[in-house]
């Protein structure tokens, strides 16, 4: 069978397919304009919404950053000059305002690492064991951060006297995966 060839003067006289349907699409806006413009507006104000929550938590997260190099440094420049104890007792202000004010920022979450670390060295053992709880549930996913905090709270219980504790954390380093500190945590 031979195909039927449609002729130049047969095509011309259908309906182009392009401008019948922006034809109908500009009809339908016409009929709904108030509807669209709403629609429209919706999405450019949820829009604006979503970048200034993401501006702000960004900058949030730089301040917090900025406030943890700040208590550090403010620790550093305090041990210099004194034991542990007091060092901490300088920035303990400096980093309680922190947790609460930036509470949920990655730089503070790093920061209860650091804390514990500080509270540590200068015998406070439960504010340290606190703040390790805490991180671990920040970085429990995280397997190297995880053993650091498992770490930090076994020698934190040890400082407690709580030895049970202790040898609980340290197990749990040396059943897990990661190697990070497994060799320490034999050890102890």
């Amino acid at each position: 069978m031979a195909k039927k060839d449609i002729t130049r003067k047969q095509l011309l006289k259908e309906p182009d397919r392009f401008i019948t349907t922006s034809g109908k699409l500009i009809a339908y806006a016409r009929a709904h304009r108030l509807p669209l413009l709403i629609a429209a507006g919706a999405v450019l104000v949820l829009l604006l919404a979503v970048v200034t929550v993401r501006q702000v938590s960004n900058r949030n997260e730089r301040l917090a950053s900025e406030r943890v190099d700040k208590a550090v440094a403010q620790y550093a420049a305090a041990l210099k000059d004194t034991d542990p104890k007091t060092a901490r007792n300088r920035v303990k202000t400096a980093f309680e305002e922190l947790f609460s004010q930036y509470g949920s920022k990655s730089a503070v979450k790093i920061a209860r690492i650091v804390y514990g670390d500080i509270c540590y060295r200068a015998g406070d053992g439960k504010a340290a064991i606190d703040m390790y709880t805490k991180a671990l549930d920040d970085y429990r996913d995280v397997p190297a951060l995880k053993n650091i905090i498992l770490n930090g709270l076994a020698y934190a219980y040890v400082l407690d006297a709580d030895d049970a504790q202790s040898i609980r954390y340290f197990k749990m380093i040396t059943e897990d995966q990661e190697k990070t500190l497994q060799g320490g945590a034999l050890f102890n």
